[in-house]
């Protein structure tokens, strides 16, 4: 930074008594005297092409990448970017897939639960369907019983069969129709112990058939659900693996987007640090013009004087000849002062009450709220507050959070100093008078940006901390942070507070 004092050169010329004794000692006089101007006019010269003090400016200009690096840089950028965002649209997609298969094996989870269940009250009715065989073996064991008991009841009572043998055996008409009766009941119950073991028979063979068929077909369609749910699970583990894949390309990916931002971060950071510099070599050449001409300036006001001074002699001994050959009139003498040419230098900002103790403690106090949530119109002057709900300005939920957002998180850093509005482009204006350039900031430094280029479109500022980076409170859902200077392109400018 320039040191601007104004430069001020005093010249004091010496008032010359004439000499009577002859006309060459006052030619030698005007010739001293001219020669004391020009004395005078190359010290003031000397004094004002003194050199700026160019304090910080390096005596080679800083790196400048060309146009190009900086195009290939932001399309390296572009296309990283444009990668991240097609691999978030294939995980996207490859979790709606996912979800899909989820719901199938959930599908066929609930199919063998059916099929087990089913298999479940297929066995336990083969189970009754085994106890109704057996049944029907105890009935069918009964009726052969009967019916062997039948034919040795019919062999024992030996019997003719036929009505010619009732006629010819009864003792009395009664006693034939007794028998009659006899053998009707007989036959009856010949043919009811058949049909009974007939049909007990058949009762056993077709109830133990439909349970062992039923048995295997349950438990063929049980397999056949493990199995489709063997393949819902093999189906939903493959789409696992390939989001896992693609979750592992897509971190892959963010840090080299991360690497190309910081790459074109630097880039443009050099740009502008290269631009900033030939500004200031630009400005300090004006100075170093400016001053080359008051210092000609300095010299033609010399040497006017110088010339003056000598006309002045000249008359002065006009007159004194005229008096007559020397005589006794009394000489004077006399002196001029002249206030210095070369004129003044505008005076620097940041000479008021700000010091770097000051903006250390600014910047601590800053640092100290790193991870604090940004809550929109949060913090003042002692710390975090609530915010205010506002959707319009994309803060729905801000009155539920403690913190700052980025001016009030200005007001808390320069708090113990400097009392500031809760509004940026008043914190531009307002918290000091030098608003030093890019190449010039220091830490504490306020940093202003502008979406129209002028003060009435400033939207953000956020406090220089050193080494090209700020910390600030960019919006909300997120947290104070630290950031390049260059994060939202070249900032609109910066006031040093307290200047």
């Amino acid at each position: 930074m320039l040191d601007n004092k104004p430069t001020r050169v005093c010249r004091t010329s010496t008032g010359v008594r004439p000499s009577l004794r002859s006309p060459h000692s006052s030619r030698r006089a005007v010739h001293r005297l001219a020669a004391l101007g020009a004395t005078v006019a190359t010290a003031a010269g000397l004094l004002l092409a003194a050199p700026p003090a160019a304090h910080g400016l390096p005596s080679t200009p800083p790196p400048n990448p060309s146009d190009g690096q900086i195009s290939a840089a932001q399309q390296h950028k572009d296309s990283l970017a444009a990668q991240v965002g097609a691999l978030g649209g294939k995980i996207a997609q490859a979790q709606a897939e996912l979800r899909a298969l989820q719901g199938k094996r959930e599908l066929a989870e609930q199919k063998v639960a059916l099929a087990v269940s089913e298999l479940r009250d297929a066995r336990t009715a083969a189970v009754r369907a085994r106890a109704r065989v057996q049944q029907a073996e105890r009935s069918v064991q009964q009726a052969h019983v009967r019916f062997v008991q039948y034919l040795q009841a019919s062999y024992m009572d030996g019997g003719t069969d036929g009505t010619t043998g009732s006629l010819l055996t009864a003792s009395n008409p009664t006693a034939l129709l007794d028998e009659s009766s006899l053998q009707r009941y007989q036959a009856e119950n010949k043919l009811d112990a058949i049909g009974n073991l007939q049909r007990a028979t058949v009762v056993k063979s077709n109830a133990d058939a439909a349970a062992r068929q039923a048995v295997q077909n349950i438990a063929a369609k049980a397999a056949a659900a493990r199995r489709a749910k063997q393949a819902a699970d093999d189906a939903v583990a493959s789409q696992q693996a390939e989001e896992a894949s693609l979750r592992a390309t897509l971190a892959s990916s963010q840090d080299a987007l991360s690497r190309a931002q910081s790459t074109l971060a630097q880039l443009n950071h050099e740009r502008a640090a290269y631009i900033a510099y030939k500004k200031e070599q630009a400005r300090l050449a004006r100075i170093a013009a400016r001053r080359k001409a008051r210092r000609i300036a300095a010299r033609q006001a010399a040497r006017r004087e110088a010339r003056q001074e000598a006309r002045q002699q000249a008359r002065e001994r006009a007159r004194h000849a005229h008096q007559g050959n020397g005589g006794g009139s009394q000489g004077h003498s006399h002196s001029r002062h002249h206030s210095g040419g070369g004129g003044g230098w505008p005076i620097a900002h940041g000479t008021g009450h700000w010091t770097a103790a000051e903006a250390a403690t600014a910047v601590r106090r800053v640092r100290s709220t790193l991870g604090t949530p940004y809550a929109w119109a949060g913090g003042n002057s002692w710390g975090p507050t609530y915010g205010v709900c506002d959707p319009s300005n994309g803060a729905p939920n801000d009155c539920h959070v403690y913190g700052y957002d980025c001016s009030g998180l200005m007001m808390y850093g320069w708090g113990p100093y400097l009392s500031m509005p809760h509004y940026a482009a008043s914190q531009y204006v307002m918290a000091g008078s030098y608003h030093p350039s890019m190449y010039n900031l220091r830490p504490g430094d306020l940093v202003f940006w502008s979406f129209n280029g002028a003060i009435s479109g400033i939207h953000h500022v956020a406090m220089y901390v050193g080494g090209g980076r700020i910390i600030e409170a960019p919006y909300s859902g997120s947290y104070v942070r630290y950031a390049s200077l260059w994060e939202y392109g070249a900032p609109f400018g910066a006031t040093r507070p307290l200047t």
